[in-house]
């Protein structure tokens, strides 16, 4: 299953390629549906993202501050989603839910870093003060339009499906050579066989008279010898 993967990793690439541009297209020229589909994404993410992370936690103080971090997380998402199907104007709403998520992952990132001695790498740590700026930023200036954010998905997803595209194309391009390499390495192997002439192949028939030609070649060697010792 594993190899299988592997070997058609090409295809699942162009499927994420097309996902991920249809989702920032839908976030650009829908932008309402874009409020169900964030919604969508903080409870999902938080319901996988609980156990584990509380289960590997070894700190008891932050073991609550990310279970309280992940039910915020959650019940903010179902509050997207409700108010998506009540058809209200959520724009303020909107931009505080979403600068306020952000603003806490990342207080909650530095103090499990800072205080709790979490450990932590440099990826880890500019992405979260990549957070707490946009959730601070979001937070003053008091929501904002999904529009706005439509734009910021739609550039984000042509620039991942870019990348995404682009080692797509590099192991479609490869299992395309493999599976010429094998092509031709049969039809070397089919060339390099033999095939026998029909003059070649020795039928039951022919193995009977050539045992018989055996036995009786030394019968008249035998009979030479009687023949001389007589004389």
């Amino acid at each position: 299953m594993k190899k299988n993967f592997k070997k058609y990793l090409w295809l699942w690439e162009f499927i994420a390629v097309a996902f991920i541009l249809a989702l920032g297209l839908v976030a650009k020229f829908v932008p309402n549906l874009l409020v169900l589909l964030i919604g969508i994404a903080f409870v999902v993410f938080g319901i996988f993202r609980i156990i584990p992370l509380i289960k590997t936690t070894g700190d008891r103080v932050l073991k609550w501050f990310y279970a309280v971090e992940v039910l915020i997380s959650i019940v903010a998402g179902a509050v997207l989603i409700v108010l998506y199907y009540q058809e209200k104007d959520v724009n303020k709403i909107f931009g505080y839910i979403i600068g306020g998520v952000f603003y806490l992952r990342a207080l909650i990132f530095f103090y499990a870093t800072a205080l709790r001695n979490e450990e932590t790498d440099f990826f880890q740590f500019l992405l979260h003060i990549i957070f707490v700026t946009l959730g601070s930023a979001i937070i003053a200036r008091g929501g904002f339009d999904p529009e706005d954010l439509g734009w910021v998905i739609l550039i984000v997803a042509i620039i991942t499906s870019g990348f995404i595209g682009f080692s797509g194309y590099n192991h479609y391009r490869n299992y395309r050579n493999e599976k010429a390499a094998i092509e031709i390495t049969k039809k070397v192997q089919k060339e390099k066989i033999e095939v026998p002439t029909s003059e070649e192949i020795i039928t039951p028939e022919d193995e009977i008279v050539i045992r018989d030609e055996e036995h009786k070649v030394p019968d008249r060697e035998k009979s030479h010898q009687d023949e001389a010792e007589l004389r």
